[in-house]
């Protein structure tokens, strides 16, 4: 059984992953204050909470984009786990050729999101929606190349830059509403948020497609809490919630 963690920049985001299938996952907020104790200590718990023991925990994992919380990551594992935890960072194995020009500027999760889908879906040509604190996308030939990809601001990010940066315009849900055309400042946040995104991803999932694969079939693969806003607008063929959680483990086993 092993345990992975995605570490970002609001929220941790982990899971127990046997036989490729999460048994169970959480989500704790991000902080640069997290000790080791209280991460260790949620993770006992949390574990017990489920029905299962450290003990049960054979493989540990973790990819991080905030650096000042790893050396809590790695205490954390061998002090409450008993695990020597593996990081994703450049040198350990992922199964990808990388085409970026400095792999240190590639985020974690991104190469682990990139190794999940390319793990489920072999052989297949991938655009990749990551919904995390930013909006990515990325691209993976079928040869398993990781060809590169783009960023846009993330809802909630875009959504409290206009409640910071304005006097008026209130803190709103994240939600889809039925029409543009809105009447009240509420609705007209949403609409503005919901819809202008929509219209950014289908044009960069078309431009990716055709800068990447002209010619070529694509799957794509949207991940994060938020993909299910836009599940009904046909734009992605499927949606994995905890795909960065199965990519680690792929990973891990990789690397044992």
């Amino acid at each position: 059984m092993t345990l992975a963690l995605d570490v970002g920049s609001s929220r941790i985001f982990g899971g127990l992953i046997q036989d490729g299938g999460v048994l169970a996952s959480f989500h704790k907020n991000t902080s640069t204050g997290l000790t080791r104790d209280e991460l260790g200590l949620f993770l006992v718990q949390w574990l017990e909470t489920r029905g299962y023991r450290k003990e049960d925990i054979g493989l540990f994992v973790y990819c991080s984009v905030v650096p000042e919380l790893n050396r809590v990551l790695e205490e954390c594992g061998r002090i409450y786990l008993e695990r020597e935890a593996l990081t994703l960072r450049a040198g350990v194995k992922s199964g990808l050729q990388v085409k970026y020009t400095n792999h240190q500027e590639l985020g974690a999760d991104l190469i682990a999101n990139a190794v999940g889908a390319a793990g489920s879906h072999p052989d297949r040509n991938l655009i990749i929606v990551d919904f995390g604190t930013a909006t990515s996308l990325c691209a993976v030939s079928k040869e398993r190349e990781y060809l590169g990809g783009t960023l846009i601001p993330g809802l909630t990010i875009a959504m409290e830059a206009l409640a910071d940066r304005t006097a008026r315009l209130p803190v709103v849900e994240i939600a889809p509403v039925g029409r543009v055309c809105s009447r009240d400042t509420v609705s007209a946040i949403q609409g503005g948020l919901f819809y202008g995104t929509l219209g950014m991803l289908k044009e960069l999932i078309k431009r990716l497609s055709r800068e990447c694969f002209p010619e070529e079939s694509v799957l794509v693969i949207a991940t994060g809490e938020q993909a299910r806003l836009f599940e009904k607008f046909s734009l992605f063929d499927h949606i994995i919630p905890e795909l960065v959680l199965l990519g680690l483990d792929r990973i891990r086993h990789l690397n044992s």
